[in-house]
């Protein structure tokens, strides 16, 4: 019966974090519009850019150099998963500043819940925002260029970027932390961001980069994300689950998450001891 009721308050906490914080988002719709259009913009710009320099003969080199014969398409995807990993790392990594900025940051110590589980919820409504946007974003123009087929494959490429968010949120527990530490949050997610995102392929093959940087983006999950989503959805892959890529996606999913929320954990407890929450 004690743990049915922790349970149950624990439900109540997720419950209201989450209410909260779509609440916030709805309170403000035209960024989730925004957030569905940046990524044809971005494509668009890249898109403009390789046609204007490489001519006529563009999308045959960029499909002899990736192996995909649609590179809007391509630049597509990569956009949505730099839009998903950006969207989460900033709100998960500046959460509880911006609590700190509300006024509302000591309310959360005086509640007699997990401080650890609130912090932890942020990612429902994250990855709520993020998992539709990319869904609406990315559905009519692949049914448009393969047909309702795309659906089946559409379907995989969710249950990618569901076990995606994981590492992502985990990422996010240790720029929270450390946001909070150094007052921030502007400058750690920058150099974070940055790291990510050459590391990731969201715009080009990782075979262009040094051998090392190629071996470095092996421990960093959105570049698997963004490869298995690439071959999901654009090469039409069905047996993307023999993948080690896929393997190694969900290895550091763990990883990621247990550091993350581990060093999060350890960061609060010395914070409560030096009174590192008290200094805005």
């Amino acid at each position: 019966m004690k743990r049915k009721s922790q349970i149950n308050k624990s439900l109540l906490v997720i419950k209201a974090v989450y209410v909260k914080e779509m609440k916030i988002w709805l309170r403000y719709p035209s960024w989730i519009f925004t957030f569905i259009a940046l990524p044809y913009m971005i494509s668009g710009l890249f898109y403009g850019i390789g046609y204007s320099i490489a001519g006529p003969g563009a999308t045959k080199n960029f499909a002899s150099n990736t192996g995909i014969d649609d590179p809007f398409l391509y630049y597509l995807l990569g956009s949505l998963v730099f839009m998903m990993t950006t969207l989460i790392c900033e709100d998960i990594g500046s959460s509880i500043r911006m609590e700190q900025m509300r006024g509302t940051f000591e309310l959360h110590y005086l509640s007699p819940s997990n401080k650890a589980l609130i912090w932890s919820s942020y990612i429902l409504p994250h990855g709520t925002i993020s998992l539709l946007t990319m869904f609406i974003s990315a559905l009519p123009p692949l049914i448009y260029r393969f047909g309702f087929q795309s659906i089946i494959s559409l379907i995989i490429g969710l249950l990618i970027l569901f076990i995606g968010i994981i590492p992502i949120f985990g990422i996010g527990l240790i720029m929270a932390a450390l946001t909070v530490k150094y007052k921030e949050p502007w400058a750690v997610i920058n150099v974070v961001r940055t790291i990510i995102t050459v590391c990731s392929g969201f715009y080009y093959p990782l075979t262009i980069l040094p051998y090392w940087l190629q071996l470095v983006s092996q421990f960093v999950p959105t570049s698997h994300i963004t490869m298995l989503l690439r071959e999901v959805l654009l090469a039409n892959r069905r047996l993307i689950f023999s993948d080690y890529r896929f393997t190694l996606l969900l290895f550091l999913s763990l990883i990621y998450f247990v550091l993350g929320y581990g060093f999060f954990v350890r960061w609060e407890r010395n914070a409560r001891r030096s009174g590192e929450l008290s200094k805005y």
